[in-house]
């Protein structure tokens, strides 16, 4: 900008400069003029900005409750998986100070979070935290109390503003009929339809959303620990699809994970001659096969708990929750300790990028990765 107030560059450079600019310095530069506020504010530009900066600038929501409250709204925190520092995200007013939340999963900057501030009332909000814009839609679940097949799933069609939430259940395990509920945004409606399944017996919380596609992962096996499925849903045509989880390939899942925008699921295998390693298969959504991505020798330590989130470069983003070695607090209190760990994949190095402390009695319950961008929901 010259002295006099005069722009140097012409209108569509200058655009261009400001959608290759990260989502954050964007959101910033809004405030620099009434003229770049208004630029910047256009549905097209935070479009462009948030799609030009895909998977270039990750977070990790940590979610972090008492075990007996589902989803407590006690604490929370966005960390920055390169930097290791907290991002200032002040909660939605919506969720208030009381009742539970839960968080579904995200895409594209924008976080979906299941909540309720009364009983059984319950609502669906999309957040983002960067933009601090929120709305609000109604939860098909409020409507189908006792359920005991629950699965949520949330994302945005690539290259597109347009998102799905997916709402899928059914009353009994035992039941043939699943109940499926897809809301989309360019629609603006949520759709329903029945499915004839028998023997999806439990989804896991954590899910994904890629090509038009929910996918969860099925447990089964005594007690509910055993992967034997990935479950997939055509957010289009309601086709539901499985694909089998080879034992031999993959023994211990621990989570999906969603990896360039493409799930993955994650394992581990401990062996007393190698260690721990860690296992990486990407789920090719195309040809419905669970296909090995990375299998790396790690240092792990026994009777602590990590949990691989993401990789990024040849870093691998972990998260520790220390339960056994709780340090104590001034007041002479127990602390529960957890920690975003850079585990270097060549030569296996360490480094402590954050670390937190919340009273004993709470626990890490999920671990999400978060994008930014300016989109609004």
């Amino acid at each position: 900008m010259a002295d006099m107030g005069e722009q140097i560059l012409p209108d569509d450079l200058l655009m261009e400069i400001f959608t290759r600019t990260d989502p954050k310095t964007a959101a910033r530069c809004r405030t620099a003029s009434t003229t770049w506020r208004v630029r910047l504010s256009f549905d097209r530009f935070m479009k462009d900005n948030t799609l030009t900066n895909v998977g270039k600038y990750r977070n990790v929501l940590l979610q972090i409750g008492d075990p007996e409250r589902y989803g407590s709204t006690q604490a929370f925190c966005i960390v920055d998986c390169v930097g290791g520092g907290r991002v200032a995200a002040p909660m939605p007013k919506q969720l208030g100070p009381r009742g539970w939340w839960n968080v579904i999963g995200s895409d594209c900057g924008v976080i979906c979070v299941q909540y309720s501030t009364n009983g059984p009332d319950l609502r669906l909000l999309l957040w983002n935290p960067l933009m601090r814009i929120a709305r609000q839609l109604d939860d098909p679940a409020d409507k189908l109390l006792k359920q005991a097949v629950i699965g949520y799933a949330f994302g945005y069609r690539a290259g597109t503003d347009n998102y799905c939430v997916v709402h899928m259940s059914k009353r009994h395990v035992l039941d043939r009929f699943l109940h499926c509920n897809i809301f989309n945004s360019a629609e603006g409606r949520w759709k329903h339809a029945y499915i004839n399944d028998q023997r999806l017996t439990h989804l896991d919380e954590g899910s994904a959303f890629h090509l038009g596609k929910a996918v969860w992962v099925n447990w089964g096996g005594r007690g509910l620990t055993t992967a034997t499925h990935v479950v997939v849903l055509d957010a289009d045509t309601f086709i539901l699809s499985k694909i089998r989880i080879n034992r031999n390939l993959i023994q211990h899942v621990q989570a999906l994970r969603v990896l360039d925008g493409i799930p993955h699921l994650v394992a581990y295998e401990r062996s007393p001659h190698r260690g721990l390693s860690t296992i990486w298969c990407k789920i090719d959504l195309e040809s419905m096969c669970v296909v090995p991505f990375m299998k790396r020798r790690v240092a792990g330590q026994y009777g602590v708990p990590w949990n691989p989130v993401t990789i990024i470069g040849d870093h691998m983003i972990t998260v520790h929750e220390n339960n056994h070695k709780q340090a104590r607090g001034a007041n002479g209190d127990f602390l529960t300790e957890i920690s975003l760990v850079q585990i270097n994949l060549l030569n296996r190095h360490r480094v402590n990028a954050f670390n937190g402390e919340w009273p004993s009695d709470m626990n890490l319950q999920r671990v999400i990765t978060v994008g930014v961008g300016c989109l609004v929901p």
